[in-house]
């Protein structure tokens, strides 16, 4: 099985269902507000898991309105098919 907690591990299959925490702006001590995501990709080749994460970043700041800096996924899970 991949380590996925691997940013330099490579993306190889067809297809990838990603999930996600995501927390808006600095982290802190404490409660966090956060968000779950859910989502389906098609993985470029050459990718890896780093570069998912980056798009899922942009992704989600780009729907909100917000710098991707504001950005921060505490907790993902993915699956290839």
């Amino acid at each position: 099985m991949p380590d996925y907690s691997n940013p330099d591990t490579p993306l190889t299959g067809r297809r990838c269902d990603w999930q996600a925490t995501i927390v808006r702006g600095p982290v802190r001590y404490g409660m966090n507000p956060s968000q779950e995501c859910a989502g389906t990709c098609t993985p470029r080749p050459g990718a890896t898991v780093g570069s998912l994460l980056a798009w899922i970043k942009s992704w989600y700041a780009e729907h909100n309105g917000i710098p991707v800096s504001d950005v921060t996924i505490m907790r993902y899970s993915l699956r290839e098919k």
